[in-house]
């Protein structure tokens, strides 16, 4: 397995801190994101274990879409998260990569 962070620069600190906290890790090594509801333009709707939906403004459409793929390879066991962190306008998520053979 490789441990890399993963960039996505939001629209301000706040949606950084945001998505940061919704990506975190739980107790039991698991995450709460179930996935992704839409993309419109730069704001990602994410769809949580319990039902809600919280959006994020990300700097422009690009990085949403970005962040959509990475949540969707994270629901579907591609990556797992192993930390998240921000600074500034920037969430850091710190993934393990599965290797595929």
């Amino acid at each position: 397995m490789i441990t890399i962070d993963r960039q996505f620069e939001c629209e301000d600190r706040y949606e950084a801190e945001k998505l940061a906290g919704l990506a975190s890790v739980q107790k039991d090594h698991s995450t709460y994101i179930a996935g992704v509801a839409a993309v419109i333009g730069k704001e990602i709707v994410i769809r949580l274990k319990d039902k809600s939906s919280h959006a994020v403004l990300m700097k422009d459409e690009k990085t949403a879409i970005e962040l959509k793929i990475l949540l969707q390879d994270i629901v579907d066991g591609r990556e797992s998260i192993q930390a998240s962190d921000f600074e500034g306008n920037v969430a850091v998520i710190r993934l393990d990569h599965k290797e595929t053979a």
